[in-house]
């Protein structure tokens, strides 16, 4: 089984089973704290190695998720330490795995453009390379021109507030953005439809 099964919800043909949303949306939260502070970090200061490690740390509670179990969760593990007594909210886990997969998708291309910034791998040839240059050489002028934000606005800056977005949202909000996309694709029969899920607000009812 994927995540927990429930008695008298769960079938038997059910691999996904299903998530606890109040456990979610505070580890969510957490990814959104990290998130913020890295985007700080890179606008303000031109700073890669701090959020190097957020950053890879958010991918790979996303991969743990989608690819083995919410369980193993890096953050859901610490959350579960202090909700025990809280309400449990149970959401279908199929729709949150997709949502996942467009955190791990967000998350590698901003771990990715960290890596080049900060210099940790070379870019490739032109037009990589040229890119690269111009967002450093951009930035290096704005510091010593004394501008607040530094950092140019680049693929780094447009995926790292897509993915704050979707983590505000489902949060603060309580909104998965991820499952809504996941209904539609459903709905429009590009996706494979998993019945007995229980979806959040209606989001994922087919």
């Amino acid at each position: 089984m994927y995540w927990a099964p429930l008695p008298n919800i769960s079938k038997e043909w059910d691999k996904y089973g299903f998530v606890n949303e109040t456990e979610i949306r505070i580890s969510t939260g957490i990814t959104l704290v990290l998130g913020l502070l890295s985007l700080c970090l890179v606008l303000l200061k031109a700073e890669y190695s701090i959020p190097l490690v957020l950053v890879s740390l958010m991918v790979t509670d996303f991969f743990l998720k989608v690819f083995l179990s919410p369980k193993l969760s890096i953050f859901g593990m610490f959350v579960r330490l202090f909700i025990k007594k809280w309400t449990e909210v149970w959401v279908g886990a199929v729709q949150k795995r997709f949502a996942w997969s467009i955190g791990i998708v967000l998350s590698s291309l901003v771990l990715y453009c960290i890596l080049l910034l900060g210099g940790y791998i070379t870019p490739a040839e032109w037009p990589q390379l040229t890119a690269v240059s111009g967002i450093l050489e951009a930035t290096r002028n704005n510091i010593a021109n004394g501008v607040l934000i530094v950092t140019p606005m680049n693929p780094t800056i447009f995926a790292c507030l897509l993915c704050i977005i979707f983590m505000w949202s489902e949060s603060v909000v309580g909104y998965c953005v991820g499952c809504s996309i996941y209904a539609w694709l459903v709905r429009k029969w590009w996706m494979k439809e998993y019945k007995w899920q229980n979806c959040l607000n209606g989001e994922c009812k087919i």
